[in-house]
């Protein structure tokens, strides 16, 4: 004998919620459950849908948060019965979507939302751009910026940044170059995230000429390096075994009133083979106590 699958049991409840019988849909439900069935989003969001229609929206508001209980993830017509979804709805979704790896359904959900006149502005926008390096599809959020850029969309710092650092994390570092190289063009300047971002990528590359060149055009350009920034070069340096200028890196660290972060001492520690005269002093205290030398080390 066949036996009824969701699919099957779906097709009846919503027949009989359009018939507007919601006891009868609330038993069905118990029933199934209780039958071991795994119910999908459509079963929920036929009761979501019966019960807004007789304005109880509390139970709605029940059945909702009972989807995400079961590990379901809401759709668009669950959203769509609750409320009309607009920009912050949509990227709630988009974003949702992403952190569970649903990439295909994140995108017709972006197709959707404009379909619908709900146009994106730059949050979503670096939502989506976000959401797809993270799912490593780097080439799709490149392609989708060029195509929003062709169509003169105005996109701010912080969205050039996600795509940078994305780019940069995947190896396409010549990519990220160009994206950095064009702020102007774009009429953005960058900030301490996108400096930061840029000597990352130099460092993860051994491009360490590159990242200390950077280094000193971005305090030139008036943006003072955070710790951050030296930590990712303390790190660059250290992984790259570059550990003459160590030493007086971490003095001059020291001097701005920075210190090292996890990763940094870990490195610092691993190599003290290395660097022997400074392997006791921080093995015991990470923050130095000598007078630093005066002067920028990249000026040497």
């Amino acid at each position: 004998m066949i036996s009824p699958n969701a699919r099957t049991f779906s097709v009846l409840v919503d027949a009989l919620s359009k018939e507007g019988k919601v006891e009868d849909v609330e038993g069905f439900i118990g029933f199934m459950i209780k039958r071991g069935t795994d119910l999908d989003v459509v079963i929920y969001n036929s009761l979501i849908d019966v019960y807004c229609l007789r304005g109880e929206m509390s139970k709605a508001r029940e059945v909702f948060d009972a989807i995400g209980f079961r590990g379901l993830i809401p759709d668009l017509f669950t959203y769509n019965s609750l409320l009309k979804p607009d920009i912050v709805t949509y990227s709630t979704m988009l974003q949702g979507l992403f952190l569970a790896g649903r990439c295909h359904a994140a995108r017709e959900l972006f197709n959707e939302m404009q379909a619908q006149g709900c146009f994106p502005n730059a949050y979503t926008y670096g939502i989506l751009f976000d959401g797809l390096c993270n799912n490593r599809q780097v080439d799709e959020a490149l392609s989708l910026f060029h195509t929003i850029r062709d169509n003169k969309v105005k996109l701010d710092i912080y969205v050039h940044n996600i795509l940078i650092d994305g780019a940069s994390k995947c190896g396409k570092l010549d990519t990220a170059k160009v994206l950095f190289n064009n702020l102007s063009v774009e009429g953005l300047q960058p900030n301490i995230r996108t400096y930061n971002v840029m000597i990352n990528g130099f460092c993860r590359e051994g491009l360490m000429c590159e990242a200390k060149e950077l280094f000193l055009k971005m305090e030139e350009r008036g943006c003072v390096p955070n710790s951050v920034t030296y930590n990712l070069l303390l790190q660059g340096l250290l992984k790259n075994q570059q550990h003459d200028m160590v030493m007086k890196f971490v003095e001059e660290m020291d001097e701005r009133g920075f210190s090292l972060d996890a990763s940094s001492f870990s490195l610092l520690l691993k190599s003290t083979n290395l660097l022997g005269d400074i392997s006791t002093r921080w093995q015991t205290n990470p923050k130095l106590t000598c007078k630093p030398e005066t002067g920028n080390i990249w000026d040497e």
